[in-house]
C-alpha cells in the first residue's frame, strides 16, 4: 500500500510541475511560411504634393489572382483597382490594421498599400496574403511608424496614400 501511495504522490507530483510549465510557457505565434521579401527600392511619387520619394516595398505572395486593391482600409470603402497575378508579382510598402475581412475561411484585420495594376494606390486586405494566420500581420512588411522618416521628410506632408 505504501508503494501504490508513493507512486500516485509521484505521478500527482509530475502532472502538477507539468501544468505549472504549460501555465508559464509564453503563447506562440503562428509562423509565416510565405512573409514578404525581396526587398527593393522604388521611386514613389506623393499625388499630394508631386515629390518623389526613394521608398523600400516589399514583394508579398497572393494566394490568388485579382485581388480588389481598396480605397481605404475597409471593404465597405470604394475599390479603386485590381492585382492581376496572384504569387509573388505584386510589392507593398507598409501594412496597417483596419476593418475586418474574411475570406476562403481565413478572417484578418490587417491590410497593406500598394499601387493597383491601373496606377491607383490603396490596399489589399491581408487575408490575399498566402501563410501566416488568422489576426496577423505579416512577417514582413513594416507599419509607418516602425521606420523612421528620412531626407526628404517633407516629402511625407501631407501624408503620401501608401502610409495613411
Amino acid at each position: 500500500m505504501a508503494r501504490i501511495r508513493k507512486a500516485l504522490t509521484a505521478a500527482v507530483t509530475s502532472v502538477a510541475a507539468l501544468s505549472a510549465v504549460l501555465v508559464a510557457a509564453p503563447t506562440a505565434s503562428a509562423y509565416d511560411g510565405s512573409p514578404c521579401h525581396s526587398p527593393t527600392n522604388r521611386q514613389l511619387t506623393n499625388p499630394y504634393n508631386g515629390l518623389t520619394l526613394n521608398q523600400e516595398v516589399k514583394y508579398c505572395p497572393l494566394w490568388r489572382g485579382n485581388v480588389p486593391v481598396y480605397a481605404g482600409r475597409d471593404a465597405n470603402s470604394a475599390v479603386v483597382g485590381y492585382l492581376t497575378y496572384g504569387g509573388s508579382s505584386n510589392w507593398f510598402v507598409y501594412e496597417k490594421q483596419g476593418g475586418t475581412v474574411s475570406l476562403s475561411g481565413g478572417v484578418n484585420n490587417w491590410w497593406a498599400s500598394t499601387l493597383a495594376d491601373n496606377g491607383q494606390w490603396g490596399w489589399v486586405p491581408e487575408v490575399y496574403f498566402s501563410g501566416g494566420d488568422n489576426y496577423e500581420s505579416d512577417a514582413g512588411l513594416y507599419e509607418p511608424g516602425d521606420v523612421a522618416c528620412v531626407w526628404p521628410c517633407d516629402a511625407y506632408r501631407p501624408t503620401p496614400p501608401w502610409r495613411a
